[in-house]
């Protein structure tokens, strides 16, 4: 699986769902996103939500979007610098309806940058087929991927 291959499979959609973990509590949230040809994530929140104060005490974040599952690492992108203006024209392209959102104190641009991508297709090679893409090499080492195997029958 290649970026350009995530790209076509993110193209269509609009919504994610942002798996976060905090010290305390964990959050589950939909959000509006776009990503560039990096496959890089973008969305905005208020930076009060529990998915920005878990992303502000653990920036590891769990995500899925259409058949697609993602590991990445978020960030708050600095308001006004470059990095800040290229995810803006990123996002403010797909939605433009949110444009003055972002002009309100607190409403942050976050920027997820994947670990590694799964593309979840039984259609090519039975129940548990996965296409890996993977962005670190260190991080996919130390999870303990699920590889698809035989089971007993139950009796």
């Amino acid at each position: 699986m290649t970026k350009e291959d995530v790209c076509k499979l993110l193209s269509p959609q609009k919504l994610m769902s942002l798996g976060t973990a905090g010290e305390r509590l964990p959050d589950n949230s939909i959000v509006c996103f776009s990503y560039d040809e990096d496959c890089n994530l973008y969305f905005g929140s208020y930076s009060d939500t529990l998915k920005c104060k878990n992303i502000a005490y653990n920036c590891n974040v769990a995500i899925t979007v259409g058949t697609l599952q993602i590991h990445g690492r978020a960030s708050i992108v600095e308001y006004g610098t470059e990095a800040y203006k290229i995810g803006r024209a990123n996002y403010d392209s797909r939605f433009p309806q949110y444009v003055e959102m972002f002009e309100k104190v607190g409403n942050e641009l976050y920027i997820i940058k994947p670990l590694v991508i799964w593309n979840y297709n039984p259609s090519i090679g039975g129940e548990m087929y996965r296409e890996t893409l993977v962005f670190d090499e260190d991080y996919i080492n130390q999870i303990e991927v699920y590889s698809p195997h035989e089971y007993e029958k139950r009796k």
